[in-house]
């Protein structure tokens, strides 16, 4: 249809297409709107409706725009059988004279408000031309390089709205309030950071004076985790049942609820002094069938009430929501199958995996720093005595209490390990063989004092043997098997006896006994 290289002047050739006609206009070179482009175009500071923009608003807005699409952008209007260039991003690529026939085409545009769109060619180079309001007739148009045929529908919307904010479909503006919040949630994580910023951008797309959001917290109840109008404080630690008010019975039926009308609000419960009015609503975040969550606004601002658009809008921005949850169900799983892969399930403790992990680490942390780290290998005498007097199950009990005096014999930073069946390890950074050694007397002391809580145990009587040692620039090995020798040497010794060594006593077998 057009002829390179020359100024296509016949007004058919320049022919204003509709915006599913534009769409096909050329065959290469097309250029189209990415979701963050709305976006950004959408948040672009806007001239007062209606009013008559002037050139340095204009000049500014097509920088902006420019700066967004990464094109020259311009306004014109034709006026007196002229065209007058209003504002231009910059010199580059040069538009034509104002009395060349390629401006027929902005003409047409600007006086069909039937024909939002249209295109032409000057000097080798497409052009997208887009009729915008500016209060003025006839309306002025905004020139765009380059074929955006395939987003010509969409940009037709952005250059009516560009003065007039009200004139965004509602769709629009909730595509791209999902996309801004999806964006937002990709850099957060935590389940309350994330229902805030859900609440935040839920509020700013519908306004309203009040909300709320709720997740499930513990089998059968859910939490308020987020939020506004106000303080978190006053309902923090409230636990809502499914079907209970308002929130229960959209967590329960995953149904969404809109109220309007004060004569709906159910089970005749009398309106808090907080709300102004009886119109709110609550949607749920869903996955998979389950509801992950529910939000819910009231009051809306000027006392209007909540529309179908509102909903909609809610929806959209849930479906955001249900994904960043869904994540973050996701990384708590993991996390907790992180934790169990390194916890003994019957102590308690840290498994032996662990135990050798953080071994490795401590004693590096130590060479750099010139420090030292003890280690306590415990083991439980006559353990086997223990099971088949008063059963395996009386076993664990044992293992648990002992666990516990473990814990609570050391400091909060030591590493308590079961390291296998009977025997403990425990891993004290930063620390010598004197303060060492007193702490595993405290503990030999504190487990011969144990008695079990259970009236069937009444007899039982538990005593453990300590073996100590001492890092002095071995490896790990070389600890553990230090430690090692002295626990067996106190258990030859007679048990129930703390035996330390040092790197000299693990060559020699020299060990020495506190008592």
């Amino acid at each position: 249809m057009f002829e390179r290289g020359t100024v296509v002047a016949n007004t058919v050739a320049h022919k204003i297409l509709s915006p599913d006609q534009l769409s096909t206009l050329y065959d290469s070179n097309v250029r189209s709107l990415a979701t963050e482009q709305i976006q950004r175009l959408l948040e672009l500071p806007r001239p007062v409706a209606h009013a008559r923009p002037s050139r340095d608003g204009l000049r500014r807005l097509a920088a902006s725009i420019s700066a967004v699409l990464g094109v020259k952008v311009a306004f014109a209007r034709h006026a007196r059988h002229r065209v007058v260039v209003l504002a231009e991003s910059g010199p580059e690529p040069p538009l034509p004279r104002a009395d060349a026939d390629a401006w027929r085409v902005l003409e047409a545009v600007a006086r069909d408000a039937n024909r939002g769109a249209g295109s032409w060619m000057h000097e080798d180079r497409h052009w997208t031309v887009l009729r915008v309001a500016t209060g003025r007739s006839p309306a002025a148009v905004l020139l765009l390089e380059g074929n955006w045929g395939s987003s010509a529908p969409m940009l037709c919307q952005l250059a009516r709205t560009l003065f007039d904010r009200e004139a965004v479909p509602s769709r629009m503006r909730d595509g791209v309030a999902a996309h801004r919040l999806g964006r937002v949630l990709a850099g957060i994580s935590g389940v309350n950071d994330v229902c805030a910023a859900v609440l935040r951008h839920a509020i700013r797309r519908v306004p309203s004076r009040l909300g709320a959001f709720a997740v499930p917290a513990e089998p059968g109840r859910m939490a308020i985790v987020a939020t506004h109008g106000y303080p978190l404080t006053l309902v923090q630690h409230v636990r809502i049942a499914p079907g209970t008010g308002v929130i229960g019975s959209v967590y329960q039926s995953g149904v969404a609820l809109r109220v309007n009308d004060p004569g709906r609000v159910a089970n005749g419960h009398r309106r808090r002094s907080r709300y102004r009015t009886n119109t709110f609503v609550a949607v749920p975040a869903t996955a998979a069938g389950e509801t992950l969550g529910v939000l819910c606004l009231a009051d809306r601002q000027e006392n209007t009430v909540y529309t179908r658009d509102d909903m909609a809008a809610l929806h959209a921005l849930m479906t955001s929501a249900s994904l960043a949850l869904t994540r973050e169900a996701a990384r708590q799983q993991a996390e907790h199958a992180r934790h169990a892969a390194m916890i003994d399930p019957v102590s308690g403790l840290f498994n032996r995996r662990y135990f050798h992990s953080r071994l490795g680490e401590e004693l590096e942390r130590a060479q750099r720093h010139g420090m030292s780290v003890a280690l306590l290998m415990v083991d439980i005498d006559d353990f086997k005595r223990i099971n088949d007097s008063f059963g395996h199950a009386a076993g664990d009990t044992v293992i648990r209490d002992i666990s516990e005096i473990l814990r609570r014999s050391v400091r909060i930073f030591d590493v308590c390990t079961r390291y296998g069946g009977e025997e403990f390890a425990i891993l004290m950074p930063g620390i010598g063989t004197e303060n060492a050694a007193s702490i595993a007397e405290r503990i030999r002391q504190r487990m011969e004092e144990y008695r079990a809580f259970d009236p069937a145990l009444a007899s039982l009587r538990v005593t453990v043997s300590i073996g100590l040692a001492v890092s002095g620039g071995g490896s790990a090995d070389e600890l553990v098997e230090q430690a090692d020798q002295a626990l067996y040497a106190a258990k030859h010794a007679g048990k129930n006896r703390v035996i330390r060594a040092s790197l000299a006593g693990l060559r020699s077998g020299d060990f020495s006994t506190e008592l």
